[in-house]
């Protein structure tokens, strides 16, 4: 398990990108509850923490792609034609998480 930060630094409804490893993850606080699963979207590499969190969906910045934060799912896929061009997205890179003395730990 590696420490990615302190649960103060997610707050409820939001989400926080961080670097483990040197991979990019991103983790949701969803009604008290943490998620992870990989930041780069799996379309055309979009940053997803600088997208947007509504309730359990991270929406990407570039395309718009929703993915479902606690299962890591393609919600809504990106448009017919750019999925035409290079393809739709992909469901994401989930990763176990776990909260202990107010700090978050994921599994990569």
């Amino acid at each position: 398990m590696e420490k990615v930060c302190e649960i103060s630094d997610v707050a409820k409804g939001t989400m926080k990108g961080f670097t483990v490893k040197d991979k990019q993850i991103l983790v949701a606080n969803v009604d008290g509850n943490f998620y992870a699963m990989d930041a780069i979207c799996s379309h055309m590499h979009g940053y997803l923490p600088s997208g947007t969190l509504e309730k359990n969906v991270v929406i990407c910045p570039v395309h718009h792609a929703h993915f479902d934060v606690t299962s890591g799912k393609v919600s809504k896929d990106v448009s017919s034609a750019k999925r035409l061009i290079v393809g739709g997205a992909k469901d994401m890179q989930m990763y176990k998480i776990s909260v202990k003395d107010n700090q978050i730990y994921i599994d990569l």
